[in-house]
């Protein structure tokens, strides 16, 4: 069987859909398959070349896939819904509740693709990326700490905003005001 980039793009806006945008979302490869009409095995080998792209990671030797930063900025740019809430707030709770959670992940998948874009010198670029690393191993806590995303969040807004990714830096002051 051959897969066609049509093929590709329909697992990839139905995976996109499914997941409402959020990487931290894991579904079915089979169940999204079969959302358009594919046999399960032709659904296992669509999820393999996504994966081999970027667009999704294996989640569990089951079948579980999530998509990834790069799929959603994919998504987007072939029809998808930017699956952005501009009123997504984190809240002022001591620990992340589900909408902080959701807030964090929206914001966290646009900070990585700013980061991914711009130029900036190598001190500039490991210090951002090391800031996203610590709000991915807070984020994997069962009660993340409220202060410390918006703390680190702070930081990665002002490092962003010097190293001319400004849009991002204000839907970062949005999400932790």
């Amino acid at each position: 069987m051959s897969i066609t980039q049509e093929t590709e793009i329909a697992f990839l806006l139905e995976l996109h859909r499914a997941t409402e945008g959020n990487p931290n979302v894991q579904k079915s490869m089979f169940e999204t398959g079969a959302a358009i009409g594919l046999a399960k095995e032709q659904a296992g080998k669509v999820a393999e070349e996504l994966i081999g792209r970027g667009w999704a990671e294996v989640r569990t030797l089951s079948g579980g896939i999530g998509i990834t930063a790069d799929g959603i900025e994919a998504a987007v740019q072939h029809g998808g819904s930017a699956a952005r809430s501009d009123d997504a707030k984190i809240g002022s709770n001591p620990f992340l509740d589900d909408q902080g959670r959701q807030a964090v992940a929206q914001i966290l998948t646009a900070v990585k693709s700013a980061v991914a874009r711009i130029e900036a010198d190598f001190d500039r670029i490991e210090e951002m990326v090391i800031d996203i690393k610590t709000i991915d191993v807070q984020m994997l806590s069962p009660r993340p700490k409220t202060a410390v995303i918006k703390a680190v969040l702070r930081a990665l807004q002002n490092t962003l905003s010097k190293s001319g990714a400004r849009e991002i830096g204000d839907r970062i002051g949005k999400v932790i005001a």
